[in-house]
């Protein structure tokens, strides 16, 4: 099969899934183009792919499943027996059913996915899980991944969908929570949260003004701030915290499938 063109797409409000799939992207080495949906999930847009594209995907993992944001705009990314690579991001607990449902989403959209990977990215809610990951390993691990990937292209002419790990049904999805980083005494108002505000959760013209229930609890808005300005006050995710930091800190590796 001649493939001409790459196509990178992902959802990364901390950047984490977003440096793994461009690394894959490298390793494959082939005209490539990047599309950030970061900021897309309010208005999604259509997206068309052929025969002759390879689609690398790339989602972050939430509560072992897709995150219920990111559904429509996935909907809405079409392919025509079109090659696909999903890829999923977790904070080192586990990746659970999210890889089996990213593919199986592809294949309905009409896209045959020939790989898949799962990979470790800094957990969202503590620093502690994952920490600075992906690392300068992970990166390695995802160009080889990509070289992989065009051997498999370049080598072979039938394509059929990959087994990759997950249980359909699947999983149910997180409990949705009404919560979300506020400003605390640390803020200047420098106001570079709003910029990194995928959901809008935070208002444009007056940052410490928060509606919560647009909240995915991404912490894109604590990452970027370098005074520690923003905190969800009274702790109200200990439990969860707890368990993450005393029972997920051993390094887990990419797994990959192809």
């Amino acid at each position: 099969m001649n493939i001409k063109k790459v196509h990178i797409l992902y959802f990364s409000p901390t950047h984490t899934t977003k440096t793994v799939v461009q690394n894959i992207g490298k390793g494959i080495n082939l005209e490539t183009y990047d599309y950030d949906l970061t900021f897309s999930c309010n208005n999604p847009k259509n997206y068309n792919f052929e025969k002759d594209d390879l689609v690398i995907i790339g989602i972050p993992v939430y509560g072992g499943r897709t995150p219920v944001i990111t559904r429509e705009m996935l909907g809405k990314i079409k392919g025509n027996n079109t090659l696909a690579i999903p890829v999923v991001v977790y904070g080192n607990r586990d990746y659970d059913d999210c890889l089996l449902e990213l593919k199986d989403i592809l294949k309905e959209n009409g896209f045959i996915s020939i790989a898949g990977g799962a990979f470790i990215g800094e957990h969202s809610y503590t620093k502690k899980v994952g920490t600075n990951r992906p690392d300068n390993k992970d990166i390695e691990k995802a160009r080889e991944f990509g070289k992989l990937i065009k051997e498999k292209i370049e080598n072979n002419s039938h394509f059929e969908d990959i087994k990759v790990k997950g249980n359909y049904p699947y999983k149910a999805d997180m409990p949705k929570l009404i919560l979300a980083p506020t400003p605390n005494t640390n803020c200047i108002d420098c106001g570079n949260c709003i910029s990194v505000c995928p959901t809008g959760a935070i208002d444009i013209n007056n940052h410490k003004k928060i509606t919560p229930e647009k909240c995915i609890r991404c912490y894109a808005c604590v990452r970027i701030c370098k005074f520690n300005g923003r905190e969800l006050v009274g702790n109200p995710l200990e439990k969860i915290l707890n368990f993450l930091e005393t029972t997920c800190l051993s390094r887990k590796e990419p797994e990959i499938f192809i």
